[in-house]
């Protein structure tokens, strides 16, 4: 039989005892759970980093697992404890506008706002509400005596690309660098295809780079060369093939930060 399976998903970092007060409270309530770390290097408050990171990693997980949300989540007197239950997952944590980033065109299947005692405050709630929440699930406990419906998510809303130039030109935001300095922009492979229809292209980045190709695989470079590749998530990064990551990332030597704007032109072969 399989263990039921929580993963944690945070701004904590890993320096400090936070993660693995979680993780005891967990194990010591749990006889049988296998607790998962996705990530708990998201950049302090960051609502967007999280969900994309949460929106391409929840579903390689079995259906049932609960997800906890550690992120900007100590609770404001506008913002509800809740857990939701979205594509067969459960999902718990502070609705902070996190879960309509994640969940963008899914609709939840059930949301519950925790039930809180009279008064309660803590400056941990990962741990003293939201691990615990899902460990009265897991025990059997219904979630109309953890909670009480509620009908929709807090809306927040990502940046989306916008199209101008008589359909010429695509106006793109970076919306996250991962470890080796990789820019994710918020264009998707088929919104790109869309507005592409088979023009050539340019990708304009900071300090005059340029990039006129989408590459399959990093290898389609050299070493040491800029490329443009849509990654494993279906979305377009910009990457420096084999980086040696001691001169620093790509995006440093790029200069390009989360929240830059990139420029994509197309244009006809005789233009």
């Amino acid at each position: 039989m399989i263990n039921p399976i929580i993963t944690l998903t945070s701004d904590y970092g890993t320096k400090d005892y936070f993660i693995s007060s979680v993780k005891a409270f967990i194990l010591k309530e749990l006889e049988a759970i296998d607790i998962v770390d996705i990530s708990h290097e998201i950049t302090p408050f960051h609502l967007g980093e999280c969900a994309y990171i949460i929106r391409n990693s929840y579903h390689h997980f079995p259906k049932g697992t609960i997800h906890i949300i550690g992120i900007d989540s100590e609770k404001k007197s506008d913002r509800k404890n809740i857990i939701a239950k979205v594509d067969g997952h459960y999902f718990i944590g502070l609705d902070n506008g996190i879960f309509s980033l994640i969940f963008q065109n899914k609709e939840p299947e059930l949301i519950f706002e925790i039930h809180l005692p009279p008064n309660f405050h803590s400056t941990f709630p990962m741990k003293d509400v939201f691990a615990k929440t899902a460990c009265m699930f897991l025990k059997g406990v219904k979630l109309e005596s953890i909670g009480d419906e509620s009908p929709v998510f807090l809306s927040k809303k990502h940046s989306l690309p916008t199209v101008t130039n008589n359909n010429k030109t695509i106006h793109a935001q970076i919306i996250y660098i991962d470890r080796f300095g990789n820019s994710i922009s918020n264009i998707s492979k088929k919104y790109f295809e869309t507005i592409r229809e088979n023009r050539n292209f340019s990708i304009s980045l900071p300090r005059t780079y340029k990039v006129d190709k989408i590459s399959s695989t990093y290898n389609d470079v050299n070493e040491g060369s800029i490329l443009a590749l849509f990654n494993s998530a279906g979305f377009l990064e910009i990457s420096i093939n084999r980086l040696n990551t001691n001169e620093g990332g790509a995006n440093t030597l790029l200069g390009i930060k989360q929240g830059d704007n990139i420029i994509i032109d197309f244009f006809e072969t005789n233009e």
